[in-house]
């Protein structure tokens, strides 16, 4: 049996300001604690504010590392089409939890 490598984490997606688009990501490890939140406030597919809270590199110290691979998840999430408010479980292949 081959053991994947990488880590699962829950993608909130919320449109705060009501415009059919997503506008804030919170992500959660899988215990439900905090990992990061992106913000997207002119709804262009850009991030104007992230914040990472966990070490998701699992080189047990939180640093820009981290927030590459949150910034470069949550960017392939505000520039899809079509996505809707709810809750999505996302496998980071290069992800671990530190």
């Amino acid at each position: 049996m081959v053991e994947e490598k990488g880590v699962y984490i829950y993608a909130n997606l919320l449109d705060l300001n009501e415009d059919g688009k997503i506008d804030m990501i919170s992500f959660l490890d899988p215990q439900g604690r905090g990992i990061a939140v992106a913000v997207d406030r002119a709804s262009d597919g850009d991030m104007d504010h992230i914040h990472v809270f966990q070490d998701v590199t699992g080189d047990g110290k939180l640093d820009m590392d981290d927030t590459r691979l949150i910034e470069r998840e949550a960017l392939k999430l505000f520039r899809q089409e079509g996505l809707e408010e709810g809750q999505l479980k996302l496998f980071v292949e290069d992800g671990a939890y530190g």
